[in-house]
């Protein structure tokens, strides 16, 4: 494609998009999943754009665009809404990603000849949910808050939960054996310091912005501060999502930690004098993560190769046991406080994405045997775990599918007592 061809697809894109946002108040077809279709269009059926079109760079890019959707998205997240969802999130996010990664396992080295350990490998790749695909769903899906905030903060630890294991399992690969206690440690570390940094980050933040609003054209220095608080994370071998989501979440709620410093603290506050984000930086990251999300779809679409029937198959299968599996554990680890038809979205929210894409390329890159089967088998379970999110979301909402999907939750709240 030239760049003249180029320059009116983006145009184009952008207008696709607009209506794709419109499109879903009506019939409940989720964006995501159009620019997923355009993507695939495009990259794998057409070959009109390459796979590697953006080469390195890709990678850096599709990462950024995590990191702003991520904090858009937590900057929403208020401390009433923590509160409630706090207990149902920690156990549907330990509880989703063992069972999917132990279900994953036990299928793939039974059925399909893998190695165990990278059988289970492929099940801690994709134990959690993508946090960039999450995100902009669940911002379009009329559910309480609460439970927005729970399938929220839920993408963005198990991403944790899938790196550190992964890891591990790879490391258990290579030296021929598998610790269960120092996995257990790294991951407690990993969440709790990657939490400080985010949160100290925020007060540091919050404290800056009275200066930094002074400046001209500044609407670009927060993002800016929010990459290099990832940066730093991941270079201390932490999460930086998790330390993101932290500080977007402290950051998003000085307003309430302003009044009650002004009113316990008066002395404190005429010192430092923290302030929050403008109603324009607001509104300005907002326009910014639609137009992201635009071309992370159509990437992630682009980025799909499938070129063996049976790896299809095996996704396809996979996809659905864990669909099964999620209807299961959401109904034992969610509080019954939750309305019938909040579960009832939250079991079919289970998209694979970014994490499990880049953690897919680690085996090949180490050259462990059978790497490239991962690969392609985990890319399968992608495509199908979006497209069947997208179109079960349609479903619930336009069909008396919701019906039956609330069967399954019947000491849930009736959506009337919500």
């Amino acid at each position: 494609m030239d760049i003249a061809g180029t320059i009116i697809f983006i145009g184009i894109l952008v207008f696709l998009a607009h209506f794709f946002d419109w499109l879903f108040s009506f019939v409940r077809i989720p964006d995501v999943l159009l620019l997923m279709c355009i993507g695939l269009l495009v990259g794998p059926l057409l070959n009109i754009v390459p796979i590697d079109f953006l080469g390195e760079m890709g990678d850096v890019i599709v990462v950024l665009t995590l990191v702003i959707i991520l904090f858009e998205g937590s900057i929403k997240l208020k401390f009433t809404s923590l509160k409630e969802a706090a207990f149902g999130t920690i156990g549907l996010t330990f509880a989703s990603f063992l069972l999917t990664m132990s279900v994953v396992g036990l299928i793939l080295f039974n059925f399909a000849n893998l190695h165990i350990i990278s059988s289970f490998l492929i099940g801690a790749i994709v134990g959690g949910n993508a946090a960039a695909i999450v995100v902009p769903l669940i911002e379009k899906i009329k559910i309480r808050d609460s439970s927005k905030t729970t399938l929220f903060l839920e993408s963005g630890i198990s991403d944790v939960l899938s790196i550190i294991f992964t890891v591990a399992l790879i490391t258990s690969l290579e030296l021929g054996f598998f610790e269960i206690s120092s996995l257990l440690t790294e991951t407690i570390k990993t969440l709790f310091v990657s939490i400080v940094i985010g949160i100290s980050a925020a007060l540091l933040w919050s404290l800056l912005l009275n200066k930094v609003h002074n400046i001209q054209n500044s609407a670009f220095s927060t993002p800016a501060f929010v990459f290099i608080i990832y940066g730093i994370a991941e270079a201390m071998e932490l999460s930086g999502l998790i330390a993101v989501i932290a500080f977007g979440i402290i950051l998003g709620n000085i307003p309430s930690l302003i009044s009650s410093i002004k009113e316990n603290h008066k002395f404190l506050y005429s010192i430092l004098h923290p302030q929050p984000l403008s109603t324009k930086e607001l509104s300005f990251f907002r326009e910014v993560v639609f137009l992201i999300k635009i071309f992370f779809f159509v990437f992630i679409g682009i980025s799909l190769n499938f070129s063996d029937i049976t790896i299809i198959m095996i996704g396809f299968l996979l996809v659905i046991v864990l669909f099964a599996v999620r209807v299961f554990v959401v109904s034992f680890s969610v509080p019954r406080s939750t309305s019938k038809f909040d579960a009832s979205i939250m079991s079919v929210t289970i998209p694979r994405g970014l994490a499990a894409a880049v953690l897919a390329l680690i085996p090949l890159q180490r050259g462990i045997e059978g790497g490239a089967l991962v690969q392609d088998i985990v890319y399968s379970i992608i495509f199908f775990s979006i497209l069947f999110t997208s179109v079960l979301i349609f479903l619930l909402y336009n069909t008396s599918l919701i019906k039956v999907f609330k069967k399954f939750f019947p000491d849930f709240l009736d959506d009337k007592e919500e």
